[in-house]
């Protein structure tokens, strides 16, 4: 595996789906830096997005697309401060929409949440 593809699968961690919420563990790496030692925020937003659209995908059993994302950084996600737990959990379901909540934590300490509504995708 090269360099890229390494960080690239860094920022699409494995989900584990239980129902309507959803796990995975991000570890950044070096070259996910935004400001020196803190992971960049668009890195943290795609792994939250990720993470959320695996949950509203299993729940609506289809493809999905972001409709919106929403997200508060709380305190800095320092690069070696990981690895980190993201969670999501889904709403109740619409004809063809959910939302999700979503946050990267360790333990109590939440660093960035988010809230995002997804669609379902016709095949």
């Amino acid at each position: 595996m090269s360099d890229v593809e390494r960080v690239l699968l860094g920022l699409n961690p494995p989900v584990q789906i239980d129902g309507s919420t959803g796990s995975a563990v991000f570890s950044p790496e070096p070259e996910h830096r935004g400001a020196p030692g803190w992971v960049h925020g668009g890195l943290a937003a795609t792994v939250l997005d990720h993470t959320c659209a695996r949950v509203a995908s299993a729940v609506l059993e289809s493809k999905v697309a972001t409709g919106t994302l929403d997200l508060r950084y709380r305190q800095p996600l320092m690069l070696d401060g990981g690895p980190y737990k993201v969670t999501a959990v889904a709403g109740p379901t619409g004809t063809r929409s959910v939302r999700v909540t979503g946050r990267i934590h360790q333990g109590d300490r939440v660093f960035v949440e988010a809230k995002a509504l997804f669609v379902g995708v016709r095949h």
